[in-house]
């Protein structure tokens, strides 16, 4: 039979990895509306910015998850196994929300700076003084009779 800490590491295991892909995605799906704004529409930035922040959510949160694996826990008994498991999840759920949340932050700051940053004025092309201006009008069903 397995020891109960091969069974805790292995569903520790499990759930932290689901943990992550369930985070990732949702932010990489939730995050894209923020982003386009937080870049002044611009969706291959956004779009590229997104998967590169995906991509480095899932190497920081599986090396931590790799990294916190080791236990100096002696789970003989299904309670100690839980109680570790516990505290290896815990660990896991505060660096994901921390993760967001520092994102939430960034992303927050460029949106402000953009948001703040001066708008090239729209020129209109230059027009000599005396010229007039000249509407075109579309003739009228009623007059065409």
């Amino acid at each position: 039979m397995h020891e109960p800490i091969v069974i805790t590491y292995g569903v520790y295991v499990l759930i932290s990895v689901v943990l992550t892909i369930w985070v990732a995605r949702t932010l990489h799906k939730r995050g894209a509306i923020f982003l386009l704004d937080a870049f002044n529409g611009n969706q291959e930035l956004a779009a590229s910015v997104n998967h590169l922040l995906v991509v480095g959510f899932y190497l920081i949160n599986i090396g931590f998850v790799a990294l916190a694996l080791r236990s100096n826990a002696q789970a003989v008994t299904a309670r100690v196994a839980i109680e570790t498991l516990s505290d290896k999840l815990g660990y896991v759920l505060l660096t994901l929300g921390a993760m967001h949340f520092f994102n939430l932050l960034v992303f927050s700051r460029i949106r402000s700076h953009g948001q703040n940053r001066p708008r090239r004025p729209v020129i209109a092309p230059p027009v000599a003084p005396d010229a007039v201006l000249q509407v075109a009008v579309a003739p009228s069903p009623i007059s065409a009779r």
